[in-house]
């Protein structure tokens, strides 16, 4: 009797210390999931930051160029006095709420300007201008701040010189944009959570900011410029800072801007980054409570009949230790014991939901990133839209004819993640080139070339897209080395790319150009299985046969084509009455 009050406490001794892992374990998670959260923060507010910026470089180039060619306007070369042709920059929808008022400075001081406004009376000799940089890399963008009485912080001016038909300057081309309006969009494209931007040029001024009223201030003149001065001090180009503010702690992300220079800063409140972390600090709470209540009841009840299931428990919490969260253990033994199992498995359960909400939220982000990027190039080149889209749709269709060996090297989702972006590029390509009508000279070949290795190395700044960037690189290398821009061979290219190659060329060469017309399906077809060995990788160009005798592949391109076709049969019925 003794002896069995002995082993009773001995065992349940035993039992409550294997406790101790569980515990660990619930504690050890929920500091890794805070730390995966605020990782998943950071990425996401560099991934946001990067993007607001090209956006904006995107939009100052744009207006720039529209600026370019109003000045260069027949009309208004001709008589500098005709504001009328410079209408149609109001027209256009992107712009009407950024763009403001339009004003032309003529060599004798005096100024026109399209609508009448305060300070823009002519022959003001007391109107002042400074430069603003946008743009280490280039000097393509001309933009003014107004630095005199009269001037208007929270508006710059991107311009252009008006010259006569001898090409003599006559005036100079003013365009606002209003710094505002222009604050609001870049804001469009951020949560609800993560909408606290702020960009600050190199000289320390306040260029954007999607709340407060502080647009066109000097740091030295904002409140908590102390913060803000030692973020924007700091040397690297991404950076996260930790502060307090009035009791309160908050997280920034600093991104310096490779176009321009420019500072992106962003920051959030911790206590929005904790709420999600509310719902697991409940459940663990509960999980823990219940397991140690369970535990120590049954371990003093039944020491003896509870051995195999409590190891069996400790061997699953091991799993779940090693982030094995899918684990569950049988129901079985003593009904006290079985409740015990019951509620381990809905403590793992409920933490693989979590995992997985996280997951797929992460995704969705992930998703919207790769969307805003691709959509950046088609608002620049209509027909990469379309193109991009399909390829993808094809590249997709080999992947499912791929033996599971070749599959089991990248997932579903890269190849359509590497697809869409493969040229992402064509951004930095200048508008002369890449929206050519006719065949492209030597020296513009070789800049549209550029796109493939641009477009890699945008990719590669994005943390959790960067292992895709190789397809994005590779998509123009060929088989026997001839191709751009590292003259890979073989096995050299990645898979990513010898994929892309053969669904891109197939959607080229099916699509009517301005310099020639669509191959039939079947031409391209056979024009592909020719080129094996040469351009393709022969194992990509028999599963491309494979996908297409079987009609997968052909039936995809033949729906895309009559989709294009019933969308453009409204318009050309238009055209026709």
């Amino acid at each position: 009797m003794f002896s069995s009050k002995v082993k009773d406490r001995l065992f349940s001794t035993f039992l409550l210390l294997s406790l101790f892992p569980i515990l660990f374990i619930c504690f050890l998670f929920y500091k890794e999931a805070k730390e995966a959260i605020f990782e998943q923060y950071k990425s996401n507010s560099e991934s946001q930051l990067k993007m607001a910026d090209a956006r904006l470089s995107l939009f100052l180039r744009t207006v720039q160029d529209e600026v370019n060619h109003l000045a260069e306007h027949p009309l208004l070369r001709a008589d500098e006095r005709n504001l009328e042709v410079l209408r149609p920059l109001f027209s256009q929808k992107q712009y009407q709420d950024m763009v403001g008022n339009i004003h032309l400075i003529r060599s004798d001081r005096s100024i026109a300007s399209l609508y009448p406004e305060k300070g823009w009376t002519g022959g003001e000799d007391s109107i002042s201008f400074t430069r603003e940089s946008f743009e280490q890399s280039s000097n393509n963008i001309w933009a003014l701040s107004r630095t005199d009485a009269e001037g208007n912080p929270r508006s710059i001016y991107i311009a252009q010189r008006v010259r006569d038909n001898d090409d003599k300057p006559i005036s100079l081309l003013l365009v606002e944009i209003r710094l505002d309006s222009l604050s609001k969009w870049i804001r469009t494209s951020y949560s609800k959570e993560q909408d606290n931007l702020m960009v600050i040029n190199q000289t320390g001024k306040i260029f954007l900011q999607t709340r407060g009223n502080q647009i066109g201030k000097q740091i030295q003149e904002i409140e908590n410029r102390d913060i803000v001065r030692s973020i924007v001090s700091s040397q690297s180009t991404t950076s996260v800072f930790t502060y307090r503010l009035e009791g309160k702690t908050y997280y920034a992300v600093y991104y310096v801007s490779p176009f321009s220079g420019s500072g992106y800063l962003e920051w959030i409140g911790a206590d929005e980054i904790n709420k999600r972390l509310e719902r697991l600090q409940l459940i663990l709470f509960i999980t823990i409570c219940l397991v140690v209540g369970f535990s120590a009841y049954v371990a003093h009840r039944f020491s003896r009949w509870i051995g195999q299931p409590i190891y069996r428990l400790v061997s699953a919490t091991d799993s779940l230790l090693r982030g094995d969260f899918s684990i569950r253990v049988p129901i079985e033994g003593m009904d006290e014991i079985k409740l015990l199992e019951k509620k381990f498995n809905r403590m793992a359960g409920q933490m693989q939901t979590l995992i997985e909400r996280e997951r797929e939220y992460m995704q969705e982000s992930l998703d919207q990133i790769v969307r805003s990027f691709y959509l950046a190039v088609e608002m620049k080149d209509p027909y990469t839209a379309g193109h991009t889209e399909r390829v993808t749709a094809y590249a997709l269709i080999l992947y499912d004819y791929l033996d599971e060996k070749t599959r089991d090297q990248f997932s579903r989702d890269d190849l359509r993640y590497a697809s869409l972006m493969h040229d992402i590029g064509k951004v930095a390509i200048p508008d002369q080139v890449l929206l050519k009508a006719g065949k492209l000279t030597n020296e513009e070949y070789e800049k549209m070339k550029q796109h493939s290795s641009i477009g890699a190395n945008i990719v590669e700044q994005i943390a959790s897209l960067a292992h895709v960037s190789p397809g994005v690189r590779h998509h123009h290398e060929r088989w026997d080395g001839k191709g751009y821009p590292d003259q890979l061979k073989g096995e050299e290219i990645s898979l990513f790319g010898r994929i892309i190659a053969v669904a891109d060329t197939f959607d080229a060469m099916t699509t009517t150009r301005s310099y020639r017309k669509a191959l039939t399906f079947d031409q391209a077809y056979e024009e592909i299985v020719k080129c094996a060995g040469t351009q393709f990788d022969p194992k990509i160009v028999s599963v491309f046969q494979k996908a297409y005798q079987e009609r997968h592949l052909k039936e995809k391109a033949q729906s895309i084509s009559r989709a294009i076709a019933l969308e453009k049969a409204p318009e050309q019925t238009k055209q026709a009455r």
